[in-house]
């Protein structure tokens, strides 16, 4: 399985400016949202784990939940494939495919 445009959207006190020590892929604070940005382009077996190390001054640690993570997948969870498509006359009809796994919402509460 291989995630790409993987965003982990961490809450923050409105009006914080978390210190960031240490960070595998990028981010950026979203001060609209009160939200760090964790931005990871690709998960898969060869890139399987990373890491964020941040701070925000005398916070209570239950402020940064819920964590929300976006993402999307190119393949599903089983190789399927549409072979071909017959219309009611049962001609064959041109048609193209997209294949992408991407959920409504996932949240770490």
């Amino acid at each position: 399985l291989e995630l790409n445009g993987v965003v982990i959207s961490i809450p923050l006190p409105p009006g914080a400016q978390p210190t960031v020590c240490d960070v595998d892929g990028v981010y950026e604070v979203d001060r609209a949202h009160s939200t760090l940005e964790w931005q990871i382009p690709t998960i898969d077996a060869s890139n399987s784990n990373g890491s964020l190390d941040f701070s925000v001054p005398g916070t209570d640690a239950g402020l940064f939940f819920p964590v929300v993570v976006s993402f999307a997948c190119e393949k599903p969870y089983y190789d399927i494939d549409v072979s071909g498509i017959t219309g009611a006359d049962n001609e064959a009809v041109d048609f193209s495919q997209n294949i992408a796994l991407i959920p409504d919402q996932y949240a770490v509460i």
